[in-house]
């Protein structure tokens, strides 16, 4: 094929490379860029997950054996049970490890993502009527440096996106005139993607305002039936673990309004400065310009504005916190910006247009030397390797964290490993009463896994006075990010080298 019947073939169907980029992408990132990215996409969803497929309940969410009952953790089980089902079907095909089961779930979150790249082009295409600022708008998301690492990992923040745009869609699509069915679908829609993540409560209450000024009220009635329809039938876990509905709702905005100031906090316009860095600047400020000036268009602001809002507001400012709407905003950006060249084209349309391609030019520059080491950045990978690494050893009960560099140590995520086995932490905090108690007899503990390898030397030597006859293993490097984040803040992002030393008193394999 030449170049120019290759030129035909975009122009006569551009979301069709568009979505072949994002594929090839999120599928490079599904292959190599194992780990996971936070505490949240691992342990509040794979940990809990596969624990139950083991038989074992890893953080404590369910109802025990003997009647008793912990505290509802305030989590929706929505997704775990979506990943319980997947990795029971895996076992039952007979795939044995995590890491190996790890694959198949990056493959399908990397399949699903492509939806929204998908409903990003036709959103923005029906708001706009150009193809080409539809084009521009699908590219962005195609291709936004951190898009297709984010694509892959477990995270609710992600992974709601398709369903929030999804019910964008039905409702639009058809110029603002929706069906009977086009209200119900984008309704049951927004309602699982409530079930994902409760906080897009504020997206929905956006969403419904938006219909109530434009005195949409059959719609409004039938949207909100439906879903609370599909908020019902995805929560149904509540009723069958508990015995009683929406129980993890309660708890979870009980204990966001009681607890919102004991996480990250931040100024009011936090959320504008994660927005703009990571769509790229100076891209970035236009885009966002361009979603505040296409404000009348309220289906598609008030959602992302009402969410927006909410999260500026409230105390508790993580960056994660914002992923949902990027895509939202992504869209208006474009619109507002394309509505804008055309109200002043003949004033200062040209002008527009060449700043428009300038910043464009940059910030692509930009994204593309961001987007190659992040589509690829295996995180966490000594944490999840070290795992990887006692799997093939037998019968693994107990192991040391070492981390006598500082007060506390990180989670494994032990899944990895295949075991269930004791954690036994020894930090500079617990270390004195730690050596003292072992006077009377140390703990059992198969393996030690040294936290970093500051004073690793010293730190070998006074283990061995209790677990003498320890004999090393392996060291577990992180990768090249995970290394230059712990540089540029080693305090608050600890990604250092795990060397492990086995005790052959009890692992004799």
């Amino acid at each position: 094929m030449n170049f120019e019947k290759l030129k035909q073939s975009y122009l006569a169907n551009p979301l069709r490379y568009i979505i072949l980029a994002a594929l090839i992408l999120r599928l490079v990132s599904a292959f190599f860029a194992k780990g996971y990215g936070m505490h949240d996409d691992h342990f509040l969803v794979i940990e809990s997950s596969y624990s139950w497929v083991k038989g074992y309940d890893y953080n404590n969410w369910l109802p025990k054996d003997d009647g008793s009952a912990p505290t509802p953790s305030g989590h929706s089980f929505f997704y775990p049970a979506l990943h319980y089902l997947a990795f029971s079907a895996m076992d039952k095909m007979g795939i044995a490890s995590l890491d190996a089961k790890m694959y198949i779930i990056r493959i399908l979150h990397a399949l699903f993502s492509l939806l929204t790249v998908f409903f990003v082009y036709k959103i923005t295409f029906g708001a706009s009527g150009s193809r080409k600022v539809a084009s521009w708008a699908g590219w962005t998301t195609a291709i936004l440096w951190c898009l297709p690492w984010l694509s892959v990992r477990n995270l609710v923040e992600v992974f709601c996106i398709p369903f929030l745009l999804g019910s964008t869609w039905f409702y639009v699509r058809k110029n603002d005139k929706p069906s009977v069915a086009d209200v119900i679908i984008s309704g049951l829609l927004m309602g699982c993607a409530f079930s994902v993540r409760f906080q897009v409560i504020f997206f929905i209450g956006g969403f419904g305002l938006a219909m109530l000024i434009y005195k949409r009220w059959r719609d409004a009635v039938l949207w909100t039936v439906a879903v609370i329809a599909a908020v019902c039938v995805t929560q149904i876990t509540d009723l069958i673990v508990w015995g009683e509905p929406f129980v993890e709702l309660r708890e979870y905005v009980n204990y966001n309004f009681t607890h919102s100031g004991d996480y990250l906090s931040g100024s009011f316009f936090k959320y504008f400065g994660v927005l703009l860095g990571l769509i790229v600047p100076p891209l970035s400020m236009l885009l966002l310009f361009g979603f505040f000036y296409g404000f009348r268009r309220l289906v598609l602001f008030l959602p992302a504005f009402c969410f927006l809002l909410f999260h500026s507001i409230f105390p508790n400012k993580q960056e994660r916190f914002i992923f949902p709407i990027i895509a939202s905003v992504i869209i208006l950006g474009f619109v507002g910006c394309y509505d804008f060249y055309k109200k002043y084209k003949e004033k200062k349309g040209g002008t527009w247009l060449k700043t428009f391609k300038v910043c464009a030019i940059i910030s692509l520059v930009i994204n593309v030397i961001l987007l190659v080491p992040v589509t690829v950045h295996y995180s966490k990978r000594a944490r999840v390797e070290s795992m990887v690494y006692l799997s093939k050893f037998e019968d693994v009960k107990s192991v040391m964290i070492e981390n006598t560099n500082g007060d506390s140590y990180k989670m494994l995520p032990k899944t990895y490993s295949g075991y269930n086995f004791n954690e036994v932490p020894l930090t500079a905090e617990n270390k004195e009463a730690f050596y003292a108690s072992a006077e009377n007899g140390a703990p059992d503990v198969d393996f030690i896994l040294f936290d970093g390898t500051q004073n690793l030397d010293k730190r070998v030597e006074e283990v061995k006075t209790i677990y003498p006859e320890i004999t090393y293993e392996t060291n577990i490097t992180p990768s090249f990010i995970d290394k230059l984040l712990h540089r540029m803040n080693p305090r608050h992002i600890v990604n250092e080298e795990v060397v492990i030393y086995r005790n052959p008193k009890t692992q004799n394999k």
